[in-house]
């Protein structure tokens, strides 16, 4: 699948050029780097921060400009600093399939990531439904899925629909904690796996990043182990008896 965002490998991590971002968000390269240095700090939680100077044309004097190399964390957090419209929505799966692509090549799809997976297609899918403004859970929750999976080592069942448990606890927190009120919020038609379509909420694009802080550091290390045991209790009781094998 061809994406137009070319992923490389820089010792060993999988990066992608800032001024590619750039180009694919429709921002200045020079104003993006501005961006990137005021966010500096958070972006180095997520991985080193390469910066490199490219080589001008003519190997003329002056300044020569300066450019990032992203691991896929720190350009998906850069993503969510622009505004949601339509450029920078198809800028964000087109990343997200260029990374994907790219770990295809490296090496054999791992077991681990089997949610993941199972939640592509429905993720997608609904993307488009969000009114432009707002962001939704299932598809933030996508964006940092694959990662949380793999830093946490946690996985469960591809029958499992997280993003039910991800969005009652969002849901809980927005109003109780954030104090977001219900008029703030708007609802979208989510299509569900089974086909029906329901309405789900959507929340301005303000609090998305306050979502990504929620979601690495409240929920994954606080309910998710609680949801992984129920989706275990499931799976057993779902299970066929000795009995009924034989039968």
């Amino acid at each position: 699948m061809e994406t137009g965002l070319q992923i490389i490998a820089v010792e060993g991590e999988h990066r992608i050029d800032s001024r590619l971002v750039a180009e694919s968000l429709g921002i200045e390269h020079k104003h993006f780097m501005e961006t990137l240095r005021t966010y500096q700090e958070e972006l180095e939680e997520l991985g080193s921060l390469p910066f490199q100077t490219a080589v001008k044309k003519g190997n003329r004097g002056g300044e020569k400009p300066t450019y990032a190399m992203l691991n896929e964390n720190q350009a998906i957090f850069a993503g969510t600093l622009s505004r949601n419209t339509r450029q920078v929505v198809a800028f964000k799966l087109k990343l997200t399939k260029a990374f994907s692509e790219a770990r295809k090549r490296q090496a054999p799809a791992s077991a681990l990531h089997t949610i993941t997976d199972a939640m592509r297609s429905r993720a997608l899918k609904n993307l488009n439904h969000v009114p432009e403004g707002y962001f939704s859970v299932s598809g933030e929750l996508f964006k940092h899925l694959y990662n949380l999976e793999a830093l946490i080592n946690l996985a469960i069942d591809n029958e499992a629909i997280l993003e039910i448990s991800v969005g009652q606890g969002w849901s809980i927190y927005a109003r109780e904690v954030i104090g977001i009120a219900d008029h703030v919020r708007r609802t979208y038609d989510h299509c569900c796996p089974n086909g029906h379509v329901v309405q789900a909420w959507a929340y301005p694009i303000p609090y998305v990043n306050t979502f990504a802080t929620w979601l690495w550091t409240v929920y994954f290390p606080q309910h998710f182990p609680a949801y992984q045991q129920y989706r275990k209790r499931r799976a057993a009781l779902a299970a066929p008896t000795h009995k009924q094998i034989r039968g």
